[in-house]
């Protein structure tokens, strides 16, 4: 990969999670995380592409239709009141009783002894439930999760969970704001469950890590299972990284030979398409063809995951600056402003629910939404639009 993909990830952690602009350089602000060509192509070829000819792959997921309405929120008053720039969002979605449990990020305004120069916002995590995977409650009495103890002074972020055996397993990433350039202190945290409801916090994945590991997208079935590859667990983490477990506690990481384009890791998915169940579908957030953050999808293979086959020329999920919460502004009329990540998509979260996939992604950073689509394999995508069309056609 080029230059690019070596400057998004940095040092592993990202110029755009500083805190927002204050007031007087709220202007200035709204020019950036916009549609831009020459600031956030990636790493993807510049060759010409049709996409009245292009022909969807099999491999790949498409035709995701987004939900009319957020369907969660930041609560005034609450722990996940949420802030300028961040709400509740890039949580991980899982099955249990008939009911999808959302494991949640929340935002709120960081106490004086946990800020840091730029920063001053903290995330914990929540859990909600929903019986049609549209209307959450949040269950308050569990939420917040992690931030007592020692682990106070940690922000808690982006939540993969998987289950296995009955047990279940959250991994998501932990920041100590005055320490974040420090892989001892911020990285990949785990929690284990028996129930969703009561966690036990484990600590890092990787205490010893020699640089940042962040992003864990193990890879899941359609049902959330973790999936042995080769007699291992496996994890994507950012920027050529990748985890390897035999019992998804103790984890050795890896580093890859092979790039791919795309940002980050947003979920690792197999055993999607009864008549290719080698495949591995990475989805990933960041840098696409234009878009400071929408979603692309790159192909693996279980003979050798560690290694991208081919990926989509174009993103399967963007922004549409003419929804309110996906362009930095309230859901609710007069629609003030929320948020300065107007083109901004990213999840964590995607299970395969009453016969099509339901993938939760976050709007300006601010709200949960939902896009759903019917291409679950192995039956043809039919009709559905598989790839977003550029945004300025």
């Amino acid at each position: 990969m080029g230059k690019d993909n070596k400057d998004f990830h940095g040092n592993g952690f990202f110029e755009w999670q500083f805190s927002p602009p204050t007031d007087e350089k709220l202007k200035e602000s709204e020019q950036l995380y916009r549609y831009d060509e020459e600031r956030y192509w990636g790493d993807f070829s510049r060759e010409p592409f049709d996409l009245d000819t292009y022909k969807f792959p099999a491999w790949a997921i498409g035709g995701f239709e987004k939900y009319h309405r957020p369907v969660l929120a930041p609560t005034p008053g609450s722990w996940d009141c949420g802030r300028f720039g961040g709400g509740v969002h890039n949580g991980s979605v899982i099955k249990k009783d008939g009911k999808i449990y959302y494991l949640y990020r929340g935002e709120f305004p960081a106490p004086d002894q946990y800020k840091a120069p730029g920063i001053d916002y903290m995330c914990d995590i929540g859990i909600a439930v929903s019986d049609d995977g549209i209307n959450f409650r949040k269950l308050t009495e569990y939420s917040p999760l992690f931030r007592k103890g020692e682990d106070e002074r940690f922000s808690f972020e982006d939540v993969c969970v998987v289950s296995f055996r009955g047990k279940y397993y959250m991994y998501l990433n932990r920041w100590n704001w005055k320490r974040h350039d420090d892989p001892s202190e911020s990285g990949i945290c785990m929690a284990v469950s028996d129930d969703l409801l009561h966690w036990e916090m484990l600590g890092l994945v990787f205490p010893n890590a020699k640089r940042i590991h962040r992003n864990p997208c193990v890879v899941q079935d359609p049902d959330n299972e973790a999936v042995m590859i080769n007699g291992k667990f496996v994890m994507y983490i950012n920027d050529g990284l990748m985890g390897i477990s035999d019992d998804l506690i103790h984890w050795e990481s890896v580093e890859l030979d092979y790039r791919w384009p795309g940002g980050e890791g947003c979920f690792a998915l197999t055993n999607y398409n009864p008549k290719h169940t080698d495949d591995i579908i990475l989805f990933t957030g960041g840098h696409h063809t234009g878009h400071f953050y929408a979603i692309g999808e790159v192909l693996f293979n279980k003979r050798d995951p560690s290694k991208p086959i081919t990926w989509l020329p174009r993103p399967v999920l963007t922004a549409d600056e003419r929804i309110p919460w996906e362009n930095g502004l309230s859901a609710e009329p007069p629609h003030k402003p929320v948020s300065c990540f107007r083109d901004t998509i990213f999840f964590t979260g995607m299970t395969l629910f009453n016969g099509e996939w339901y993938l939760y992604y976050g709007g300006s950073e601010f709200y949960t939404c939902l896009a759903r689509s019917k291409d679950v394999k192995p039956a043809p995508p039919g009709g559905i639009e598989p790839i977003v069309k550029p945004i300025n056609e």
